[in-house]
């Protein structure tokens, strides 16, 4: 086996400090579109990084592609938290409702990101698919095959635009409230008889 060389050694070193460095300007990035709204300029991200705007475009070609890798950055770790939510719970009701919890919570602790990530894009079409797939995946064996990948993309759906709907009203209900409604919704439907439970699947499936 050949041995490191201290090129090697030096190539891997720099290409950790870079990718060390893009997340640090990817974090001040996020915190200043989480202040300031996903207007925020190079400049303005290069200052509050201690640096130069054109020390910054040494990481990313432009605004565009910084915005992708913090979008990307920013789904990816929601994502990992509902596969988190999926691993948590014992039941598939369960692993439905921590996720939406975490969804929920997640998009509610900054209006301005969560406005940021929802733009149209690749990588926010890729996690929705990716998040109907943890659906599917904690109703496996629930509903047939069709139908299941048919109400899990319906799902993802109806929470995105309940949420967003939540986000745009005047918020006559609290966090709770829309998680809930949201959660019964989709668990129980709507339209239910007093002595039904919202916590369980109902419908002629």
């Amino acid at each position: 086996m050949n041995p490191t060389t201290p090129t090697d050694r030096r190539t891997t070193r720099w290409a950790d400090h870079r990718e060390q460095r893009r997340a640090d300007l990817i974090h001040v990035a996020r915190r200043l579109i989480h202040t300031d709204g996903p207007d925020v300029t190079m400049a303005a991200i290069a200052a509050a990084s201690g640096t130069s705007k054109s020390i910054v475009y040494r990481y990313f070609q432009d605004k565009d592609d910084l915005k992708q890798a913090l979008g990307e950055s920013i789904l990816t770790r929601m994502r990992d938290r509902l596969i988190e939510g999926v691993r948590a719970g014992s039941t598939p009701e369960e692993s439905i409702c921590t996720m939406v919890r975490m969804y929920v919570d997640a998009a509610a602790s900054s209006v301005n990101v969560y406005n940021f990530v929802t733009q149209p894009s690749e990588g926010l079409s890729q996690f929705l698919d990716d998040c109907a797939d943890l659906v599917a995946q904690s109703m496996a064996g629930r509903l047939p095959e069709d139908r299941l990948h048919a109400w899990s993309a319906g799902v993802i759906g109806f929470v995105n635009a309940a949420f967003r709907w939540w986000m745009d009203s005047d918020r006559t209900m609290n966090r709770q409230q829309i998680t809930d409604f949201i959660l019964t919704s989709i668990l129980s439907g709507v339209i239910y008889d007093d002595n039904d439970s919202p916590g369980a699947l109902r419908g002629n499936f």
